[in-house]
């Protein structure tokens, strides 16, 4: 009974010997007259979508003509349980931890959703000839934006792209001590955090009107899109502030220097002042001596 349930709904045709005569063919769908070319196997939807095995060995799921070995078109998911999944991954609302990646709609992300544990794990093995965990790339450029490496003496560098050949309209920045003088540090904590747990840090939508490399503008709606901070964007205008307030120290110790060099002067001058001032009082002693003398 179940069978024929199964055959009233799609149309199952196997066609031996193909054109080639060389493999056989399956299609199982609303057609079954007209297969993908060169499929082993072809499932087709009722929506015209097609799952298929070639004779080269490439699966296609949801594309008639695959371009990898696996080729998925549209959202997969690796859940860790059975059962029916509700909330999301990419929000950490899931019932159910996995992995999500969605394809549609012309673009794509991945969500990881894990309880225990680091949701994502990157490794090298002993031995490794390349020390790169992750590139980042926009626009097709080989070397990449930025990139997370492993330094070989245990620790990890996490690098932004600078270099100068890159760079045009190069000048002395107007972000220093002034600058910084201007941000402003609170304490705070955030609203979702139930353990009310310190921050130090600043608001971004201050930073914004004061440092705006350092800052991503987010959206009227917070919870979709906060504004956020790169701190790490705030390191070059700390070395200008500590170069200027090396400068400024240098300044002072130069101003000292002279200040110490002219005090020696006069000390120097007083000194030679008082003893002229001591020869003279002699001179005068030892006349009013020889008068009381002669007297």
């Amino acid at each position: 009974m179940k069978t024929r349930r199964l055959l009233s709904v799609i149309s199952f045709v196997a066609v031996v010997a193909a054109s080639n005569g060389s493999f056989a063919q399956v299609k199982i769908g609303a057609n079954p007259t007209t297969i993908s070319t060169g499929a082993h196997l072809d499932v087709e939807s009722s929506s015209n979508t097609h799952t298929v095995v070639l004779q080269s060995g490439a699966v296609g799921i949801n594309t008639a003509l695959p371009q990898a070995w696996l080729d998925i078109r549209g959202t997969t998911k690796i859940l860790s349980q059975t059962g029916e999944q509700t909330g999301t991954i990419w929000t950490g609302t899931s019932n159910i931890d996995g992995v999500e990646i969605s394809a549609g709609a012309g673009d794509c992300w991945v969500g990881i959703q894990r309880r225990g544990g680091a949701p994502l794990h990157l490794s090298k093995p002993s031995g490794t000839i390349e020390n790169s965990f992750a590139i980042f790339s926009v626009d097709g450029v080989p070397g990449g934006v930025g990139a997370i490496t492993y330094n070989g003496a245990g620790g990890v560098i996490y690098g932004t792209t600078s270099d100068k050949r890159l760079k045009e309209n190069i000048h002395a920045t107007k972000f220093g001590l002034e600058a910084l003088k201007a941000v402003k540090v609170y304490d705070y904590n955030y609203k979702a955090d139930s353990k009310k747990t310190l921050a130090t840090g600043v608001l971004a939508q201050e930073l914004h009107q004061i440092y705006p490399q350092a800052v991503s503008v987010g959206s009227d709606d917070e919870k979709i899109k906060p504004w956020q901070v790169d701190y790490s964007k705030l390191v070059p205008m700390l070395v200008k502030s500590v170069q200027e307030l090396s400068q400024e120290v240098e300044s002072l110790k130069n101003e000292r220097a002279q200040l110490r060099a002219e005090l020696k002067r006069k000390e120097a001058s007083d000194t030679d002042l008082n003893n002229r001032i001591s020869r003279m009082e002699q001179i005068l002693s030892s006349g009013e001596n020889t008068k009381s003398v002669s007297r």
